[in-house]
């Protein structure tokens, strides 16, 4: 079990290594073939630099050939995504199906974070695999989820006209709903909210703070307990 756990962890930092990769390299055809390189120098980067959280750590947070420093938001992308995976079952079909929808939330919450925006084709994958895979879970919903879900749907809808949320957020939000169920998003969307709120407590900071990650943030914890 604990075997699984380790290689989990280790192949959800090299998505959420790759997650990064895509937003660097977005408005580029080269994410997919190409060896990294860093920023700075130019130079291509070797095996061993591109190791997730590990190299990382092993340079200090620098590029081994012109020392300049990594965005320390690297190493926490895949931390976080490796935690993402860690419950998943690679070897189901179920699983593979939530990997991919994790995956697609963690690029989202990467271009929300560094942008606070998302090129809105960056739905289509989460959205397809949400509508094909579990979008017939909606006509079993009972009384209790429907209340569940509408007065959050409602609230956010509000929150959105009133420009307090972007309508991204309350996309995202019902994907989870329909995905899990809406009492795994709401409880998501608490989670999230309770982190932002530290995480404002904590900067003291009077600027805008995008909500995406936080979202995708409460949904890991839920998917480790």
């Amino acid at each position: 079990m604990y075997n699984f756990l380790f290689l989990n962890f280790f192949i959800g930092a090299c998505l959420a290594s790759h997650a990064c990769v895509i937003y660097d390299r977005f408005n580029t055809t080269d994410f997919l073939l190409s060896r990294s390189r860093c920023f700075n120098c130019n130079s291509e980067l070797s095996i061993l630099d591109e190791i997730p959280i590990i190299s990382f750590l092993l340079l200090r947070g620098k590029c081994r050939y012109c020392k300049h420093e990594i965005s320390s938001s690297l190493f926490l992308f895949e931390l976080f995504g490796s935690f993402s995976f860690v419950s998943v079952d690679f070897f189901s079909q179920d699983g593979l199906i939530t990997v991919i929808f994790i995956f697609s939330l963690l690029v989202i919450a990467i271009f929300d974070f560094k942008e606070q925006e998302f090129p809105i084709i960056l739905l289509l994958l989460p959205t397809s695999v949400t509508l094909l895979a579990k979008g017939s879970m909606i006509f079993s919903y009972s009384l209790l989820d429907w209340l569940e879900l509408i007065p959050t749907l409602l609230l956010m809808t509000f929150m959105v006209h009133r420009k307090k949320l972007g309508s991204g957020d309350l996309i995202i939000y019902m994907l989870i709903a329909v995905f899990f169920n809406p009492l795994f998003a709401n409880t998501t969307l608490l989670v999230g909210s309770s982190l932002l709120v530290l995480q404002y407590l904590l900067s003291r900071k009077n600027e805008a703070y995008p909500f995406i990650p936080y979202i995708y943030l409460g949904m890991i914890c839920l998917l480790l307990i």
